[in-house]
């Protein structure tokens, strides 16, 4: 069996290039070679895919290296141009990726879990009177990397929200959810498998110099990192439980990350689920000090699991291989 790794390079950071195009470095192409070299040590045979403007030259590309499935390090559209083709994929499909964040959280919703209340603006000159309590949360309702978030996104009051929400609406092109700001503890909790999931030891993320997980902050590795984070056993499992339900309620596939605060009232609030999760297991500088790939926050939940690079993806890639019906030896 071969396996593709797909890669787009700009994927996790083309939202925040518009507000910062000369303070945003790429990692996609590091990103993938780590998955390459993980899987290479699991036994795979590998290949490297980069994703072409024009899809059927990379069509083209799998043809000729005769791949049999593609672990996509990509984006959305790469997932359209594998559904057509039927090309057996890693990871949650068009059901769910392409969703955004105001319907997830309603699914989440529905199915009696803990999130923000929150409302949807397009305008930054039409938003109306918010019955929400403050303080607020502001971010791009199909955002991706912390894009656009910074410590100004935090809104004690109702007219400061215009200025954020021409930032989303107007710089980065998308409508604006503004939800109640959860003031408590951060973690994202990283799920495996498909058919028998397997939830990894919790993250907690801390805020060095910052409110809130900026761009700058999680792109760079400026977090403070707690894994496994302090909790009681009763609280850990609650939380586990909770990103579990989640994770199926979406019905994530292969892997995911589920974001969430711990409130000061001890309930897990949902945030957000990432269906493209870093996975890096190392961040890397050059030699002038520049950040070359960052650490995943799933990276350090596989750690604190106790598994190598090459298990943690070849975990991942055997969730699809399985959920497909493939057989190894294809």
């Amino acid at each position: 069996m071969k396996i593709g790794i797909f890669w787009r390079k700009f994927r996790n950071v083309e939202q925040q290039m518009k507000l910062k195009p000369d303070e945003t470095y790429d990692d996609a192409y590091e990103e993938a070679r780590h998955h390459y070299g993980a899987l290479k040590n699991a036994g795979y045979d590998v290949c490297m895919l980069e994703w072409k403007k024009d899809p059927m030259e990379t069509w083209k590309d799998i043809e000729r290296e005769n791949v049999d499935m593609i672990f996509n390090v990509s984006s959305t559209k790469e997932l359209a141009f594998l559904e057509t083709f039927g090309i057996p994929y890693v990871g949650s499909g068009i059901d769910l990726v392409p969703l955004n964040k105001a319907i997830r959280k309603e699914i989440i919703a529905y199915n009696g879990l803990h999130t923000s209340k929150f409302v949807i603006v397009k305008d930054a000159d039409k938003i109306p009177r918010i019955d929400l309590k403050y303080p607020l949360f502001v971010k791009p309702i199909s955002g991706r990397g912390s894009a656009g978030i910074d410590e100004e996104n935090i809104i004690y009051k109702y007219e400061d929200l215009p200025r954020v929400v021409r930032k989303i609406t107007e710089d980065i092109g998308q409508a604006a959810l503004i939800e109640e700001f959860i003031e408590g503890r951060e973690i994202t909790v990283g799920v495996i498998g498909y058919y028998d999931p397997i939830v990894l030891p919790i993250v907690e993320i801390g805020y060095n110099s910052a409110k809130t997980n900026t761009f700058e902050h999680k792109m760079y590795d400026n977090e403070i990192i707690t894994c496994p984070a302090k909790f009681s056993s009763e609280k850990e499992k609650e939380i586990k439980d909770a990103a579990l339900s989640i994770y199926k309620a979406l019905n994530a596939k292969d892997y995911s990350r589920i974001d969430m605060i711990v409130g000061k009232d001890g309930i897990p609030y949902f945030l957000e689920i990432n269906t493209f999760a870093g996975l890096t297991m190392d961040s890397r500088k050059d030699k002038d000090g520049n950040i070359e790939i960052h650490h995943g926050y799933m990276g350090y939940s596989a750690k604190a699991q106790g598994m190598a690079p090459s298990e943690f993806l070849g975990a991942i890639l055997e969730s699809a291989i399985e959920r497909y019906g493939l057989c190894l030896d294809e």
